[in-house]
């Protein structure tokens, strides 16, 4: 294991020099204390996973704006904490306005165009960067972003060893990366994210 013995803040030491191995561990050893912790406050497990992941994405974007002397999990959870009390108070005013609802209606319509244009942006960047990617890479990657399937069941299904599978997904990062870091950093921090979240064990 690549950061074994790796404090949480050397993790962070790491990320502030754009080190996307660091930044994927240290999501996966925060996300679900994370996500409970939102949750705890918040009503919605979908809203409460969508605060988690905004959060990570701010700290990559943001990642040179770390304190060097920053504690990880004191650091993540104060900034939770911050997102989730902003949350809230969105939330109340939007009660407090309900009576106007074309106006709250017209309001969240544009939040969610905005949403589903970022996503349906990022989902197209996927599928072009699919298709300069190698036949078989092509497979590798499509078994394991849709379909979900971990290294090991790739590999007995397209008759490859696990390793392959593995050089072949983070290959396709690679090409990704290409194609979003600088273009748009905020989607290329979802890119990352959404390979920490992919099986890769």
């Amino acid at each position: 294991m690549k950061f074994q013995g790796y404090t949480d803040e050397m993790l962070l030491v790491l990320i502030q020099s754009s080190d996307e191995d660091a930044f994927s561990e240290l999501y996966q050893r925060f996300w679900q204390q994370l996500y409970a912790s939102a949750l705890r406050r918040m009503s919605s497990e979908d809203d409460a996973k969508d605060i988690v992941q905004e959060l990570f994405v701010k700290i990559w974007t943001r990642r040179a704006t770390i304190p060097e002397d920053a504690k990880a999990a004191e650091y993540l959870f104060t900034a939770l904490r911050y997102r989730i009390i902003n949350y809230l108070q969105a939330d109340q005013v939007r009660l407090k306005y309900a009576n106007a609802q074309l106006a709250e209606q017209e309001v969240s319509t544009v939040s969610l165009a905005e949403s589903g244009l970022a996503l349906e942006e990022l989902e197209t960047l996927i599928l072009e960067a699919v298709e300069e990617m190698p036949d078989r890479m092509q497979e590798v990657f499509l078994l394991s972003y849709r379909k979900g399937f971990t290294p090991k069941e790739i590999a007995a299904q397209l008759s490859l060893s696990v390793q392959t599978v593995k050089n072949y997904l983070s290959n396709a990062r690679v090409l990704l990366k290409s194609r979003l870091a600088h273009q748009n950093p905020e989607l290329y921090a979802h890119v990352i994210l959404m390979f920490s979240s992919l099986a890769f064990s």
